[in-house]
């Protein structure tokens, strides 16, 4: 895979381990300082805040800088923020009020860095195959850190002494840095030609645009969307049906959550496989499907080890799709455009969320707990099927095709005789 991504690799593996090991110190940490669920329950909810306030702007910068230095700076700022977090718990000055602001300023470094290592990753490794290897790995070491051995560790440090989680997040975007700033090579989007500077809201516009009009990534987004809608609700109220309909305590329920996480890893090293065997608008279909049915399942069963075997199913689904559409949007979008149309499709597949719980609710305690399960699964199904036109495996290898003879088209002789920056140099 070269050098350049197994940087990247180290990188996102400390800092997702980092990640995880505050997930559930954070929450803890909160909990010691107050007692009030609306604030504890803010916490947890303003890390995601930044993305409807700063996705789109955010892409329009990454496009703008060197997407290296923006992703050293990020971690550099994070590592900063953690390590204040860190004097403030030793000297008992943390507060709840400190822990939000913290939360909200971890959630846009997050942001910056998230984009530009997407954004970056076609111009790390070479070729299709290489890009879904890539990306598996990625994602693997992504759900390792955030939600298998990341918060257990958080808790065993976090029992230790209330500093040593925050102490050990910040050391991990300390090597993450040393990683990025290691990297050798052209990292930012290539323009040909003197760059003409516009503003930035017709920068936004332009990404959002292009993404619009592109048949494939539009429905890629807006699938994504429904997914997440169905996925939100299903996680609101899993708790009502660990407890009531499965019959689970807290350990089980905790085990229950695990199972997702367990799929979600497996699916993570297979994509690479499954890509060589299924083409693309094949594997979403049938993902989109699959997950639609085993949410079915999951609310229609009443034996713990199904609903298990049912949450395994999502997380293994769910994380082969990551892998392989996220490989295709980043081989489609344009380099000089990439952040931007990358994190308005982030944007749009996270605008199902927050009407998930709500809807998930309601239609809960209007007719019956298995309803929004039965409800969301079918409605998973029925749009993988109505999507089909628009992302069949033709559709996509025209788009694809499209894609990689603009990108010939724009290179300069220079680029087209380049050593592959996967070896150090540039791209």
């Amino acid at each position: 895979m070269g050098s350049s991504f197994n940087k990247v690799w180290v990188a996102a593996i400390a800092s997702s381990l980092g990640d995880g090991v505050q997930m559930a110190a954070l929450p803890l940490l909160a909990f010691q300082l107050t007692s009030d669920p609306l604030l504890i329950g803010a916490v947890g909810a303003v890390g995601t805040l930044p993305w409807f306030l700063l996705g789109l702007p955010a892409g329009a910068l990454v496009d703008r800088w060197d997407r290296r230095k923006v992703m050293l700076r990020a971690d550099l700022v994070r590592f900063a923020i953690l390590a204040l977090l860190t004097v403030a718990v030793l000297t008992d000055h943390a507060n709840i009020f400190l822990l939000i602001v913290a939360g909200f300023a971890l959630g846009c470094g997050d942001i910056f860095f998230d984009i530009s290592a997407q954004a970056v990753m076609p111009v790390v490794v070479s070729g299709d195959q290489a890009l879904i290897r890539a990306n598996s790995r990625i994602s693997a070491a992504q759900i390792n850190g955030e939600q298998l051995a990341g918060p257990p560790l958080g808790g065993v440090l976090f029992s230790l002494s209330q500093f040593l989680p925050f102490l050990g997040n910040a050391f991990s975007f300390l090597v993450s840095a040393v990683c990025v700033g290691s990297l050798k090579g052209d990292f930012g989007n290539a323009p040909t030609g003197e760059p003409t500077r516009t503003s930035l809201r017709a920068e936004v516009a332009e990404g959002l645009r292009w993404l619009l009009k592109h048949r494939v990534l539009r429905a890629l987004a807006g699938t994504a969307a429904i997914g997440n809608l169905v996925f939100t609700a299903k996680m609101s109220l899993l708790v009502l049906l660990a407890k009531g309909q499965l019959g689970l305590g807290d350990i089980g329920y905790g085990l229950l959550l695990s199972s997702t996480a367990v799929g979600a890893f497996i699916g993570s090293f297979m994509s690479t496989s499954i890509s060589k065997k299924i083409q693309v608008g094949s594997m979403r279909c049938i993902g989109m499907s699959v997950e639609g049915l085993a949410v079915v399942g999951l609310g229609l069963t009443t034996n713990p080890w199904i609903a298990g075997a049912m949450m395994a199913t999502i997380g293994f689904s769910m994380s082969v799709q990551i892998v392989i559409v996220g490989s295709l949007r980043q081989r489609l979008a344009p380099a000089e455009i990439r952040g931007r149309v990358l994190s308005a499709s982030r944007l749009i597949s996270l605008m199902g969320a927050p009407f998930g719980g709500v809807l998930g609710g309601y239609l809960a305690g209007a007719i019956s707990l298995r309803t929004p399960f039965i409800m969301g699964g079918l409605l998973m199904v029925l749009v993988a099927l109505l999507s089909l036109p628009a992302l069949s495996n033709r559709a996509i290898q025209e788009a694809t095709e499209e894609a990689t003879e603009e990108a010939t088209t724009t290179q300069t002789p220079e680029e087209a005789t380049a050593t592959p920056s996967n070896q150090g140099a540039s791209k």
